[in-house]
């Protein structure tokens, strides 16, 4: 066995530009195009128009990882201003709006990753003619030390005269949901090229440990290895596959989450016709990141697998 700390590369050169319309003909996505579950509809006055709740990842004293829920917006829906714990959102599809207090409402789009410190007063939601779906990951042991808000009504008047702002986008390839270097990497633990990213650095604002982006090539897996702190996998991209020692193998598409327990032998990799790629959380990151081993599936162990 050998260790080898898993690490990242960052993300790409982001770029800016203003604009002042909600939004543009070739930026309208309804439902069936976000890839990510939308959950169940929020029951709550806090929010306007139709928004949505799948929880991702519970808060647990095995992971350790925050919180981790899909929020989903229909076209014209939003919350009302509020404050929470500390908040890293990453833009999962659509298009979205943002808005601190006292600062111009910036327009999201996929791809996009911000954070949001703890107690700071802000709403979000969908721009008037798109969806808008969103991971957002959350401290949620943070308590306001006083209540100071009286009235956190956001009108539709208010809404529908915003001054928009472009929220600094980073730069996509090949329609892949975050930012990835426009080379390939080729290690001793991957059977092929992958692109790797760091998507959220450590800290942040939601006290999550760091997230890559790890992007594979059709047919591309890694080799067995076991994680002491434990992993989590985010499926963001194509199809792909996972599988735990002794147990059958998992097929995987954006949205799943994998729970890997510390010390657990797994590995995963890509389906043979589809890149495939996910956000992976090293976690109780005070352990060793990754202890590989050289074994990795045969050719003919590959061809076995189910058919995605």
């Amino acid at each position: 066995m050998k260790k080898i700390l898993f690490f990242g590369m960052l993300a790409a050169m982001l770029s800016s530009c203003g604009s002042k319309q909600q939004t543009a003909s070739e930026d309208v996505v309804t439902r069936e195009q976000l890839t990510f579950p939308i959950g169940d509809k929020i029951d709550n006055p806090a929010f306007t128009g139709d928004a949505y709740l799948k929880p991702l990842i519970a808060m647990d004293s095995v992971f350790n990882f925050p919180q981790t829920n899909v929020v989903t917006f229909a076209p014209g829906a939003h919350s009302s201003w509020h404050r929470h714990g500390g908040m890293v959102v990453m833009v999962t599809g659509g298009v979205g709006l943002y808005q601190e207090e006292g600062r111009p409402a910036q327009v999201l789009r996929k791809g996009d990753v911000l954070q949001i410190p703890a107690g700071v007063r802000h709403w979000h939601g969908a721009t008037k003619d798109n969806w808008f779906s969103q991971v957002v990951i959350y401290d949620m042991s943070w308590r306001p030390e006083t209540q100071t808000d009286e009235d956190n009504t956001l009108s539709d008047e208010y809404y529908n005269e915003l001054t928009l702002e472009e929220y600094s986008h980073p730069t996509l390839i090949d329609s892949l949901m975050f930012a990835a270097p426009d080379s390939t990497l080729t290690l001793l633990t991957f059977n092929g090229p992958i692109r790797l990213a760091n998507t959220v650095d450590a800290p942040n604002e939601a006290g999550a440990p760091g997230l890559h982006y790890v992007v594979f090539e059709p047919g591309v897996i890694n080799a067995w290895h076991t994680h002491p702190g434990g992993q989590i996998l985010i499926v963001t991209d194509g199809i792909g596959y996972h599988q735990i020692e002794g147990q059958p193998v998992e097929v995987l598409r954006p949205g799943d989450v994998v729970m890997c327990p510390p010390e657990v032998k797994h590995w995963h990799g890509a389906s043979a016709n589809s890149r495939f790629a996910h956000l992976a959380a090293g976690t109780n990151p005070d352990k060793p990141a990754v202890v590989w081993s050289d074994e990795i599936l045969s050719k003919e162990e590959y061809d076995k697998l189910p058919k995605e």
